[in-house]
């Protein structure tokens, strides 16, 4: 089995590969990532330690995100 190396980067929870690089559809494909640590995508938040971290002169404020953009109703 050869092997050969692309770097990529997740974009929206799908990797793009540098360049145009273009796959054949189901290869088999071996992912490393450098620097991860998985236990970080299982950390619980605790609400009580966030709220601690907001300043003091915090205020809540309405925020506009435009018009609907697909099935989603107000």
């Amino acid at each position: 089995m050869s092997v050969i190396t692309y770097q990529g980067t997740v974009e929206k929870g799908r990797i793009k590969l540098a360049g145009n690089v273009r796959l054949p559809e189901k290869a088999k494909v071996f992912v490393v990532v450098p620097d991860f640590q998985e236990n970080a995508v299982e950390t619980k938040f605790d609400l009580a330690e966030l709220v601690a971290r907001m300043p003091p002169d915090y205020q809540v404020s309405e925020v506009d995100f435009g018009k609907p953009v697909g099935k989603e109703e107000w």
